[in-house]
């Protein structure tokens, strides 16, 4: 096992040297997200938590930058700027003692067809900066993608079923939340399954959702964006690679 892993260590220390980390958003070497393009991003604003929810919290206005940021991880599988991601969601709150962490699953069929999904990426991402359990406890009926569906339909949200033991607290992740529907179903087949603490934490939300109700009065404080460091290191490289393959199924 040692030695297959100091072969990854070397394989991994070639590609960082022949394939540089590039931007997401620009294609510049350096930094994922470069300098620039994180100074056109804007944290999300505040929201209304969505119903069914005990908590929720996002990173990015998904718009502009931001919004190319989070389509290449989504629809490209680019993971170049996914440890980004996660710091930024991680530091947006104090997870509670005991929480798991589980994500939004996308239907078997479209992660068939991708290879990957990208809220579970998310999902094992952030439990491993809060040192906590990330497990499948979701899983999703066939339907339609919430992406292109009208308010209204959107507002329906998809059908999700509870998967194995329930814990007390849950963190459910997910890349985008728009009108909180899918979310708000996600919440409900917990808590079908005698969870009794859900929260929620996404990558991004569209500014349409802080329009559809007031916002509350005292908004959480805005995490400031940060350039990560570059090149990456050749661990986290490793770590981000693996990152589905440590999720229990």
């Amino acid at each position: 096992a040692m030695l297959a892993r100091f072969a990854d260590l070397q394989t991994a220390m070639v590609l960082a040297s022949l394939l540089p980390a590039r931007c997401p958003v620009c294609g510049a070497a350096g930094s994922a997200p470069c300098g620039s393009c994180v100074n056109r991003m804007r944290p999300a604003v505040p929201a209304p938590v969505p119903p069914g929810l005990d908590a929720c919290g996002s990173l990015l206005a998904y718009e502009g930058a931001a919004r190319t940021l989070v389509t290449s991880v989504k629809y490209r599988n680019d993971r170049a700027a996914l440890a980004w991601l996660a710091d930024g969601m991680a530091a947006l709150v104090e997870p509670p003692a005991d929480v798991v962490v589980t994500w939004a699953p996308t239907s078997r069929r479209r992660r068939r067809q991708r290879g990957f999904d990208q809220a579970e990426l998310l999902a094992a991402a952030l439990a491993r900066r809060w040192d906590r359990p990330c497990r499948r406890l979701l899983d999703r009926s066939p339907g339609p993608p919430q992406t292109g569906l009208s308010l209204a339909d959107r507002r329906r949200g998809p059908c999700f079923m509870p998967q194995g033991p329930a814990p007390l607290g849950v963190i459910v992740v997910d890349d985008v939340v728009t009108t909180g529907s899918t979310l708000t179903a996600a919440s409900r087949a917990l808590r079908s399954a005698g969870v009794s603490w859900v929260g929620a934490l996404t990558a991004a939300r569209t500014p349409r959702l802080a329009t559809l109700l007031p916002v509350p009065p005292s908004p959480p404080s805005s995490v400031p964006l940060s350039v990560p460091g570059t090149p990456p290191d050749v661990e986290s490289s490793l770590k981000f690679g693996r990152e589905v393959a440590d999720v229990p199924q």
